[in-house]
């Protein structure tokens, strides 16, 4: 038998962050462009600004700084808050992993 999980956080009931959204905020991070890290997860451009926008919205704050275009291209990079709360996020998930496995349970994510 095999243990399951999946974390996530609400606001009011609305989901903020988990594995999907947390995955589209590592590969902008690699990336520095939500086209490139949409692709990089498999959902569109639409939806990766769109879920981008939702957590902003929830949150009140920025996550993203975007660069237009130029002579250099453009980009866009995370906050010093998006950054802070893949950590939380990242922490979290090693918290319940290690409980897992200090229960002797095993684990797929």
């Amino acid at each position: 038998m095999k243990y399951r999980f999946k974390i996530w956080s609400e606001i009011d009931g609305k989901p903020l962050l988990g594995s999907g959204r947390y995955r589209l905020l590592s590969a902008l991070k690699e990336t520095g462009s939500i086209n490139a890290a949409a692709a990089e997860v498999g959902i569109s451009y639409r939806r990766a600004w769109a879920q981008i926008r939702e957590m902003e919205r929830l949150l009140g704050y920025p996550l993203i700084i975007p660069q237009r275009g130029g002579k250099a291209g453009g980009g866009t990079e995370l906050t010093p808050d998006a950054l802070k709360l893949m950590k939380q996020y990242e922490r979290l998930c090693r918290k319940v992993d290690r409980a897992l496995a200090d229960s002797g349970a095993k684990v797929t994510e």
